[in-house]
């Protein structure tokens, strides 16, 4: 009897098949329609400039295009050396799939160059199927001109 029950327990949770039914026409999955591809798209974009003196707040912008709402982004941001400077997650639908995000860099910790920035966007339908896509820019900040060569 246990074994039954295991074995129910199992068809319940969707580790095992059901078993076919006797007069009900079963599915052919060469029958099927194809599912519709995904559509997940996603976009960022830094400006170059100046590493200003001191702590200073910087931006960059991002957009998202997805037909599902559950999606996350989440955005590292390397120095050139490859260090990890920055980091941000946005989730949907709770945040906009568009729109401008600040970091803050100091210039005494900061050393000019080309940053990365590098994004993974996950679209999620349902509690299985998920879809990511990469997405990466670069921007530079140079050094501040000096005064004496103003």
């Amino acid at each position: 009897m246990s074994q039954l029950l295991a074995a129910a327990a199992l068809v319940v949770t969707g580790l095992l098949p059901l078993p076919p039914i006797p007069g009900l026409p079963t599915a052919d999955p060469a029958t099927q329609p194809a599912a519709d591809p995904v559509v997940l798209a996603g976009a960022l974009d830094a400006p170059d400039g100046r590493l200003k003196k001191g702590c200073k707040d910087y931006s960059y912008s991002y957009a998202v295009t997805t037909e599902s709402e559950d999606w996350t982004f989440d955005i590292t941001m390397q120095d050139r050396a490859g260090k990890g400077v920055n980091s941000q997650s946005l989730l949907g639908p709770n945040d906009p799939e568009s729109g401008v995000l600040t970091f803050r860099l100091c210039e005494r910790a900061t050393k000019p160059g080309t940053f990365t920035l590098t994004g993974a966007l996950t679209a999620y339908e349902g509690y299985s199927d998920e879809t990511t896509v990469p997405v990466t820019d670069t921007f530079t900040l140079r050094k501040t001109k000096s005064r004496k060569n103003r």
